[in-house]
Order: structure tokens, then C-alpha cells, then sequence
């Protein structure tokens, strides 16, 4: 396909298809968009590495589409293009830098697969990362081409003898990480030391559901001062309950993410990079969702809703509001994590000189949940007060895995405003009244009543 200029606009509307194929842009010939099967996008040039007709032709990737704007990606081709011409050649150069297999390690391995293959394709790459950790900790420095069967076997092993299921997740990323490395083209490693493993530890379906005297324990709960967690991963762990949405959803977001939130239709738009299959999704938000985010945002130069930040940061910053923020300060302000909610519900042993921390669950004398049980939980909760089974789908955001789906674009708004509506009036009956926020919705307008320090910043959404 040729003859259109790259925009960011056409670059969201190319959709995948059963074969490869590229978009050539009308700027500048040899730079364009290409899109795999799976979806992934990339801007390319194509040019010949010499002079006449006889010189091959190759490809080169410039940057994968959400790491450069389509102007940036052009003014980068630009450039290497201007330097082939001038005798370079940008693919010769990659695998003459591309580190060589007799002396690529583990560590530097995984670290290649997360910035070329997890980062670019996955939306939940923060959970190849973390379950990277401990084979990254065991094989830092070993060969990744020498490592065996054996040594997968051990690992998983290790990890199993305390967590099964993350030694069955583990196992399943090397899969995956080996499989990518030994690609033709790659061919990190030899072999996919994983390929003939089968899954070491049965898994049962999860099923925990919080009763509801345990809401209302976790609920007031959340509002204790010696609670063992901050405000923000408290707030963050009553949204999830408020919404239904994912524990990396709830953790991840921003303030420019919250759509219409002073109007009577406050909404919730996930961006593609933190939902499955890389698609906006909106989730409409009632009134005690809304509630936790008032509550949340407490400055005006706060980027993310759930923040983490401490106290010193926030009177430095306040005493010298233009002077440039330090590096400490600023990491302080980035969103929590959605592996802060599961350790501040699970706190930590004492290890060394580390003190060890209650968990929220021990602090509050609860049964063993995780922020992903608050999920389904709401869910129940919801289906018992009337929502029909389809519509709490669509607030869940579980995908169709039919052909239908492929032509189905409705977004199912509507339903997922009544789900929401009837989720705030079962959890209302359940946690009783104390301190509540009104049910009423929020008012737009420039007379709203400022209930925060960053009312104002609200207002202005």
C-alpha cells in the first residue's frame, strides 16, 4: 500500500490482517508502517545496502509504533536514510553490535526479550518482569545458552516448594523468553530448554469471594490511621471493589484518564497499553469510586491518581514550588504499583536487619484474599443485586471468543452505567451509611463544592 502520508490517525486505523503488510508514506519514500499479524506495529525504512541494482535490499525498524510519533519516526528515517546514502548501513550495523551467543548472559537475555518482545506486545509486561526476578537473581551471569533443562527444573523447584502457581507462571515466561530467543534471525540460544516440560503444579480455579462481613470489615477497615499501608493503596484497593476493574488498572491511573468526572457521566478510559488485547475501554464510574478519587488527588501537579509520596517530599516541594523538584522527589509522585496493593495486604517477613510489616489482612484479622478476589467479588455482588450476567461481562471487560465479536463493536456503555449504579447501591447495603459520599451525581460547572486540596484540579476535567 503507498501513495498516503503517515499520521497518527492513520497509524490507530490500521488494523491487523491474516498476512503482513506495510503502509508506504507520501513524504518520504522507503519509510513506512508495518503491521504483523498480530497486530504490532513498527515504523520501517526499506533501502539497498550499495550502489546499482545488484545491492540487496533490506529493512529496518526505526521504532515500534507508541515509542515515536509518525513526525518523529519520519524525521529519524530522514536521518538514516541521508546517512545510507552517504555509505552506512543501519541493519549491517545492528548485527555487528547485536551481542553474540558464547558470551550473551541470563540477565542480559531477559532484559532483551522485555524491551524487544514484552514491552512492544504485551500490556501486562510488568508480570514477565516480575516473574523474571528470580531466574534473573539464580543465572545473573550464566551463559543463557548453557543453561539446561536441569537448571529450569531446579528453579521451578525452589519456587514451587512456596508458591506453585508462580513457579507454573515462571515456567511459562521462560517458555516464552527461550522460544523468542532462538528464532531464526535471533538464535540467542540453541534450544528452548522449557519446550518438553510439562506444568510441574496442578492449579485449582480461583473462587475466593469476600463475605459480607468481611466487606465491611475491609471496607471501614481501609479508614484505620494504624493501618499498615498508605492512603493511596488503601483508596486504590476500595476502587477496585467500587469498579470491578483490574488491580493494574486501579494502580495505574491518571488523572488526565478520568473523562466527564464533574459531569453527571464521570467515566474511567483505560488506555490500550493496560488492557488485554490492546484496546481503549471505557468504565463508567459511580459514586463511591468517584469518592476515592476525590480523596486521592490532593495537589496540583500530581500526574496519577493513587500516588506514591511522603510527607518530606510534599513540604519540599511545597516550600520551593519553582525550584526544580530532585530525582527522589519526582519517583515519589509516580503511581503506585499493582505490586504495592498485594504487599501491603500481605506484608513481609523480617529478613536482616528489615523489620518485618503486618499486612493489611493480618492487621484486620481477615482470611487470605488477593486485589484480584476484590474483582470478583464485586462482580457477585452486582449479579446478586439484579445486574444481568452479559452486562457484568462487559463491566469485567471479558472478551467474546467468537467470530461475532470480530464485527461487534458496541461498547455496551449503557449496561455498564447500570451495573455500576446497582454495584453502589449492594455495596451501600452492605457497608452501611457511616460517612458515605451522597449518591447524587456530580454536578458540572464552575460552582463545584470543593471537598479536597485538589478539588480544583478535578473541576477542571
Amino acid at each position: 500500500m503507498s501513495g498516503q502520508t503517515i499520521t497518527k490517525s492513520l497509524v490507530d486505523g490500521l488494523e491487523k490482517q491474516a498476512s503482513e503488510y506495510t503502509v508506504w508514506d507520501a513524504k518520504l519514500p522507503g519509510f513506512g508502517v508495518r503491521v504483523r499479524p498480530t497486530g504490532a506495529k513498527s515504523f520501517i525504512i526499506v533501502y539497498r545496502a550499495g550502489t546499482g541494482r545488484t545491492a540487496p535490499v533490506r529493512r529496518y525498524t526505526v521504532a515500534a509504533v507508541g515509542k515515536l510519533a509518525p513526525e518523529a519516526a519520519r524525521t529519524q528515517a530522514k536521518i538514516l536514510l541521508g546517512n545510507i546514502a552517504n555509505g552506512a548501513d543501519p541493519a549491517a550495523e545492528k548485527r555487528a553490535n547485536r551481542p553474540k551467543r558464547d558470551r550473551l548472559t541470563f540477565d542480559e537475555l531477559a532484559q532483551l526479550y522485555l524491551d524487544q518482545y514484552a514491552k512492544v506486545r504485551k500490556s501486562s509486561w510488568k508480570n514477565d518482569e516480575g516473574y523474571l526476578k528470580k531466574p534473573r537473581a539464580k543465572w545473573k551471569r550464566r551463559i543463557a545458552s548453557e543453561i539446561t533443562d536441569d537448571d529450569v527444573a531446579e528453579l521451578l523447584e525452589e519456587i514451587g516448594a512456596t508458591a506453585p502457581v508462580g513457579a507454573n507462571r515462571t515456567q511459562s515466561i521462560l517458555h516464552t523468553l527461550f522460544s523468542w530467543a532462538k528464532e531464526p534471525g535471533r538464535k540467542h540460544v540453541p534450544v528452548n530448554p522449557v519446550a518438553d516440560m510439562r506444568r510441574r503444579y496442578q492449579e485449582t480455579a480461583r473462587e475466593r469471594i469476600l463475605n459480607d462481613e468481611e466487606i465491611r470489615t475491609l471496607w471501614w477497615g481501609l479508614d484505620d490511621p494504624e493501618l499498615p499501608a498508605g492512603r493511596s493503596v488503601a483508596l486504590a484497593l476500595r476502587f477496585i471493589l467500587a469498579t470491578m476493574v483490574r488491580p493494574g488498572q486501579s494502580a495505574g491511573l491518571l488523572i488526565p484518564e478520568l473523562v466527564g468526572f464533574t459531569s453527571e457521566d464521570p467515566q474511567y478510559h483505560i488506555p490500550k497499553h493496560r488492557v488485554k488485547k490492546r484496546r481503549e475501554v471505557i468504565v463508567p464510574l459511580n459514586a463511591l469510586a468517584v469518592a476515592s478519587v476525590r480523596e486521592a488527588i490532593t495537589r496540583d501537579d500530581q500526574g496519577a491518581v493513587f500516588c506514591s509520596w511522603s510527607t518530606q517530599a510534599a513540604t519540599a516541594a511545597d516550600e520551593g514550588a519553582n525550584s526544580r523538584r530532585t530525582e527522589a522527589e519526582r519517583q515519589l509522585l509516580l503511581p503506585i504499583t499493582r505490586d504495592s496493593l498485594s504487599a501491603a495486604l500481605n506484608g513481609r517477613p523480617a529478613k536482616g536487619k528489615r523489620p518485618a510489616r503486618r499486612g493489611i489482612r493480618e492487621h484486620l484479622g481477615m482470611a487470605h484474599f488477593t486485589p484480584h478476589d476484590l474483582r470478583r467479588t464485586a462482580a457477585t455482588i452486582a449479579r446478586r443485586g439484579g445486574a444481568k450476567r452479559e452486562d457484568v461481562k462487559a463491566l469485567l471487560d471479558h472478551l467474546e471468543g467468537d467470530v461475532t465479536a470480530t464485527y461487534d463493536k458496541y461498547d455496551m456503555l449503557p449496561e455498564k452505567r447500570l451495573v455500576a449504579s446497582i454495584l453502589e447501591t449492594e455495596l451501600r447495603k452492605i457497608v452501611g451509611n457511616r460517612a458515605l459520599p451522597s449518591p447524587k451525581p456530580i454536578l458540572a460547572g464552575e460552582n463545584v463544592v470543593s471537598i479536597t486540596e485538589g478539588e480544583r484540579r478535578i473541576a477542571s476535567l
